[in-house]
Order: structure tokens, then C-alpha cells, then sequence
């Protein structure tokens, strides 16, 4: 049936070169939907967490408001002036909530563009598999581990971005020696 050990050696080479390829594809894709299903729940819960805070910030500003409507022209100008203070703390945590959801966003359309990336490589892996062509298991597994490595150099930084924004978000300093209006619109709720 085979010609000669040589033909029966390179068979035997080019099945294990594609078995070993098959591994590497199933590996990449667990690797694959491990780190999108990590990183969506971890954008869920930030997506939570930025709901929660939108609603404190518009309970805060209803609060505002209906002091300020019963205040009118008493005279009370320290107090309406710390509830302006407030009002803009409320404002500035409302924009550092846009900016996280826009990282958000980034890191987001970052995961779809890596997983582009990946399906384009699966197809490929397919179309060598299907043409017979013995692919370069070594070099295309050093490409693959380089792009992991770039990857993983990425979520690290968004990592580290995405802790000092919560940082920044939580260390809005209280007004000292105020009282009345003002402590209420610092206490937080319930």
C-alpha cells in the first residue's frame, strides 16, 4: 500500500502536526470565551454599579431642589451657596460616571476587535486544515502566544486605568463646619 517508510514517517508526522494544531485551536477558543465571559460579567457589574450611582446622584439633586424651592428668599445664602456646592460635586461625580462608561465602552469594542481577530484565525486554521496543507504548527503557535501576551498586556493596563477611575470616583472630600443643607445633602441615603 505505501511505497516506501518515508511516505508512511511523513504521514505519521503530518497527523501528529494536526492533532497538536487541533489542540491549540480547542485551547485558543476556551481561552477565548473564558476572557469574554470574565470580562462581560466584569462590564455588567460595572454597568450596575454606574446605575446605582446615577440614581444617587438624581435622588441627591430631587432633594436639592426641594430644599431650594423651600428656601426662596429667606435670606438662607449659606445655605442655597452649599447646596451649589453640592449640586456641582453631584455634577462632576455624573461626569466621571460618562467618562467610566465610556472605558467601558472602549474596553468593550476592544473584546469584539480581539475576537474578530480570533475567528479569523480559527478560519484560517480551517482553511489549512481542509486544503491539506500541513500549516507551521511552531511559528503559528509563537504568533499566537505573542498576540496573547500583547492581550494580556492590554487588560492589564485597562485593568489598572479602571481601578484608578474608581479611585478618582469614590475621594470626593466633604465640606468641613457645614451644617444643616449641606450635611443633608452629604448623608448618604438610607
Amino acid at each position: 500500500m505505501w511505497s516506501s517508510c518515508k511516505d508512511f514517517s511523513a504521514l505519521h508526522s503530518f497527523c501528529m502536526d494536526l492533532e497538536r494544531l487541533q489542540e491549540l485551536a480547542r485551547d485558543l477558543a476556551a481561552r477565548r470565551d473564558s476572557a469574554f465571559a470574565e470580562a462581560q460579567t466584569e462590564i455588567d457589574a460595572m454597568k450596575a454599579s454606574l446605575r446605582e450611582r446615577a440614581s444617587a446622584v438624581a435622588k441627591r439633586e430631587r432633594q436639592l431642589a426641594e430644599l431650594s424651592d423651600r428656601l426662596g428668599a429667606d435670606g438662607l445664602a449659606d445655605e442655597l451657596a452649599a447646596a451649589r456646592r453640592t449640586t456641582a460635586a453631584a455634577e462632576a461625580e455624573r461626569s466621571l460616571a460618562a467618562a467610566e462608561r465610556e472605558r467601558l465602552d472602549e474596553r468593550e469594542a476592544q473584546i469584539h476587535a480581539v475576537e474578530k481577530e480570533l475567528a479569523a484565525l480559527r478560519v484560517e486554521l480551517e482553511e489549512k486544515r481542509a486544503s491539506g496543507n500541513p500549516p507551521a504548527a511552531s511559528g503559528r503557535e509563537r504568533e499566537l502566544d505573542a498576540r496573547e501576551a500583547a492581550l494580556d498586556e492590554r487588560e492589564a493596563a485597562l485593568d489598572e486605568r479602571e481601578r484608578m477611575l474608581r479611585a478618582d470616583t469614590m475621594s470626593f472630600p466633604a465640606p468641613l463646619g457645614l451644617t444643616g443643607l449641606a450635611e443633608l445633602a452629604h448623608n448618604e441615603p438610607g
